[in-house]
């Protein structure tokens, strides 16, 4: 392996991250939306650690499967890296052309699974799921930090990351969906979906589906934080780019009444964004048809109850007041989406839509080969 994949930034750093690979020691690198700072946790050993009650500090991992325990790189066993990322590539277009996508295995399979889904719709069993098959690609790269410096370029306005441990294996991933963020008691999220391509214009039209779709979404979780949140802020929907596609996000924000973040989480994941409703039912259904393991896919990740210092004034006028900070406590998380599972010489992704009973089989399969292009572009 190259002793640093990346150019232009500090190799110390890079340098460190590919030793701990090679040492196949666990680590996490990370950037968060529209900043500049990537951040890693260096885990000294390759214990396996889990968040057992929400209230560790850390990089927590979580499955899909709520019943399965989320993983964590504690802040206390790990060594904790900071470097700003400056993009040195020329902007290109988020897209990849129609020629360069691969073929992808499993088209019938999947719009038979997706028309049993609007069938279990029509019979009232389930009001939305979310269907999902997986691809393999071979790859050249052996280092993942390498598909992980592309993903830095090419997503700035994405949670970006590469997550390793031995005993788990690879994932990298550009999400665009927050699933929630707490700082003190002030508690954000999103309701995320619908999906359209990016054709060079924010300013577009939604049909009926994707509108009752997302309305779904957002009224699932404004439900699931009734008691928990109050003084609770709606957006309406607005149209919002995430690499080469639209989506339709309305943001929600409030006071926690009930600081209990696992019990949060416990309501909130999976949203309905990722598996559908009721959310019990559609999970099951999920388990039981979709024919292979989502494993983190459809998960979250991201900081676990981490504290950050900030001066309390800048101002010269007020010099004074410079020698006190506030400590803040934050927990950063994001849903697992736009990822794929990484091993030498193969790349796994990870590609799912949400059906509704007016849902296209056939429109359906061409959204999660849209849906690809995040991945694709960097392999």
């Amino acid at each position: 392996m190259s002793s640093s994949p990346l150019e232009g930034v500090d190799e110390t750093f890079f340098q460190k991250l590919t030793s701990h690979y090679e040492k196949q020691l666990p680590f996490v690198a990370y950037r968060k939306p529209n900043e500049n700072l990537v951040n890693a946790f260096l885990q000294k050993s390759n214990t396996t650690f889990y968040a057992e009650n929400f209230t560790e500090k850390g990089f927590v991992f979580a499955p899909f499967d709520s019943n399965s325990k989320a993983l964590l790189i504690p802040e206390q066993e790990s060594e904790i890296l900071k470097v700003d990322f400056e993009l040195t590539l020329p902007k290109k277009e988020n897209s990849v052309k129609k020629h360069e996508i691969p073929a992808f295995a499993g088209m019938w399979e999947h719009i038979q699974l997706v028309q049993k889904g609007i069938d279990e719709i029509k019979r009232g069993t389930l009001q939305k799921v979310v269907l999902s098959h997986q691809q393999n690609f071979p790859i050249p790269e052996e280092n993942p930090l390498i598909i992980f410096e592309k993903l830095l370029q090419e997503y700035p306005t994405a949670f970006v990351y590469c997550w390793f441990h031995p005993q788990i294996g690879c994932w990298l991933g550009a999400t665009p969906e927050t699933l929630v963020q707490i700082e003190h008691n002030q508690l954000k999220t999103m309701a995320l979906a619908g999906t359209q391509k990016y054709t060079g214009n924010m300013v577009v039209s939604w049909g009926e589906k994707e509108k009752k779709e997302q309305q779904l979404v957002t009224d699932a979780i404004v439900s699931g934080l009734q008691g928990k949140v109050e003084n609770l802020k709606i957006s309406d929907p607005k149209t919002m780019k995430a690499g080469s596609l639209l989506h339709l996000k309305t943001d929600i924000f409030g006071d926690l009444k009930n600081s209990d973040l696992k019990e949060i989480l416990r309501d909130l994941h999976p949203t309905p964004a990722v598996c559908g409703l009721p959310k019990e039912k559609a999970k099951q259904f999920i388990l039981e048809n979709e024919g292979y393991d989502r494993e983190f896919y459809t998960g979250f990740l991201g900081e676990l109850n981490m504290t950050t210092k900030k001066d309390r004034s800048s101002n010269r006028r007020n010099q004074e007041n410079k020698a006190y900070s506030i400590v803040k406590k934050q927990t950063n998380l994001f849903v697992n989406l736009r990822c794929m599972k990484f091993e030498k010489g193969k790349a796994q992704l990870f590609l799912g839509g949400g059906i509704v009973k007016d849902s296209d089989p056939e429109s359906e399969w061409e959204e999660t080969v849209n849906k690809a292009q995040t991945m694709l572009k960097v392999l």
